[in-house]
């Protein structure tokens, strides 16, 4: 989906709650990314904000089967692509390239040092 589609298919206000829990998600998010804690990285990886505006059928059929180590899934960028966030990249990507041959999986580096 072109991103001003995307942007386009978001509300122009969100639930109180929604944005509540997905602000707390995204505490949990960074605190699991500071401290290295791949359990609490995982707890925040839900998006009530941009997610279910912009249905994704890969995101879908990843979190309702994942591959064995995924931690979770996430939309990223305007909705076209899936990040599979897993302890073991490689088979995780290994697996989903066997399940989804149509599409490009890749395994990318997370830098620990963040955007440069």
């Amino acid at each position: 989906m072109p991103t001003e589609a995307s942007r386009r298919a978001l509300p122009a206000s969100v639930p109180h709650a929604d944005a509540a829990a997905t602000a707390a998600r995204a505490a949990l998010l960074a605190a699991g990314a500071a401290s290295h804690d791949a359990e609490l990285f995982a707890a925040g990886l839900d998006d009530w904000l941009h997610e279910p505006y912009r249905p994704s059928a890969a995101l879908e059929a990843v979190r309702a089967d994942p591959p064995r180590g995924a931690r979770g899934a996430t939309l990223s960028g305007s909705g076209p692509s899936v990040i599979v966030w897993a302890d073991d990249a490689t088979r995780c990507a290994a697996a989903l390239a066997g399940r989804f041959p149509e599409h490009d999986v890749r395994v990318l580096a997370v830098s620990p040092r963040g955007a440069l």
